[in-house]
């Protein structure tokens, strides 16, 4: 698989570590490989502590996605 945030061959993130819903993260799975995911874990936690995000409200949730990916550079629709 080719990574569309560094563009390398690799494999993708072990599937139990993306914690979105099915659509998203099959979307990860084939498009992000494990380095650039690891990368976005770090990121996760500064986005998730600045904006004081909780995963109980859908907008944060959505929020958190965003963020994903932007930083991840996958368009938000496919």
């Amino acid at each position: 698989m080719t990574c569309m945030r560094c563009g390398r061959e690799a494999d993708p993130p072990p599937r139990h570590r993306i914690g979105f819903p099915a659509p998203v993260k099959e979307r990860i799975l084939q498009s992000i490989c494990a380095e650039c995911w690891k990368e976005w874990e770090g990121v996760e936690v500064k986005v998730i502590n600045e904006y004081r995000l909780s995963f109980l409200d859908p907008q944060h949730r959505e929020m958190l996605q965003k963020a994903c990916f932007d930083f991840l550079k996958l368009p938000e629709q496919a």
